[in-house]
């Protein structure tokens, strides 16, 4: 009768030993999910927080002078060109200068370096007196200025109010009106003198570029100190590594080498 029994509760040991160890696994392919999701999560909250093309591309329509509108169509707010090309600011050469310029300032390396308030503020007079020289020094080149057609438009403009004016006088003082006689008065007015008048005409327009400059200056400027402030005392990669030091203790014990070498920093 032993001898019977003993095959059989062999069998069930091995069946028990058998469930126990597939138990485990499961348990083990579980833990391993867990951290893999994890991990996962804390990647791409490190990538989100030290993500810079929101703000770059932010700069990019700011710079462009793009417009938030609400899409007829869709009935989404995006981001819709200037309609009139005229009123631009800045050129094509430009606008590629300055963003050459802010990805070099705004970028994961800035926001993980350590910081103090001496450095944060010879950088940032570096950066208004360097901006500011290039692109007044080569103002030609990176603010637009009008074409002949628009700088004709402008002075046909004037030609018309200035007609008007002389009509206007004519008026009041109720006398006979020549439009004729009028605008042939005018015209000789100019005469000889159509290139001066163009030359002003594109000087006027282009210093009023150079005044709608200054505040998209100012908001380049502020932009650029937000992200240093952000790693003022290494204050970014600080809250960074605290997230990951609670995680670890939450995962068990994970390590950091992978999470050092991805936010590009030692211990």
């Amino acid at each position: 009768m032993e001898e019977q029994e003993r095959p059989y509760n062999e069998v069930a040991n091995q069946m028990n030993v058998h469930s126990m160890n597939q138990q485990a696994n499961l348990a083990a392919s579980q833990t391993r999910q867990l951290q893999y999701a994890m991990e996962d999560s804390e990647k791409n909250l490190a990538e989100a927080q030290l993500d810079c093309q929101d703000t770059l591309d932010r700069i990019n329509h700011l710079l462009n002078q793009d417009v938030l509108e609400i899409n007829q169509e869709s009935k989404v707010l995006e981001w819709m060109p200037i309609v009139e090309e005229k009123k631009k600011v800045l050129t094509v050469e430009g606008v590629r200068k300055i963003m050459q310029t802010m990805q070099s300032y705004i970028n994961k390396e800035t926001l993980l370096s350590n910081f103090d308030e001496k450095t944060i503020a010879r950088r940032m007079l570096e950066f208004s007196l360097a901006l500011s020289a290039l692109l007044f020094m080569k103002y030609e080149i990176y603010f637009r200025q009008p074409t002949l057609d628009e700088c004709e438009e402008v002075l046909q403009q004037r030609i018309d109010e200035k007609i008007k004016r002389k009509e206007m006088s004519l008026r009041i003082y109720d006398k006979e009106i020549d439009s004729k006689e009028i605008k042939r008065k005018v015209l000789a007015e100019i005469e000889g003198g159509i290139e001066y008048e163009i030359k002003k005409i594109k000087e006027e327009r282009t210093r009023n570029n150079l005044k709608e400059f200054e505040m998209m200056f100012n908001q380049l400027k502020h932009l650029v100190e937000a992200t240093h402030n952000r790693a003022w005392k290494g204050e970014e990669r600080g809250s960074l590594r605290r997230h990951f030091n609670i995680s670890e203790v939450i995962g068990g014990g994970q390590s950091m080498e992978k999470k050092k070498s991805f936010l590009g920093f030692g211990g």
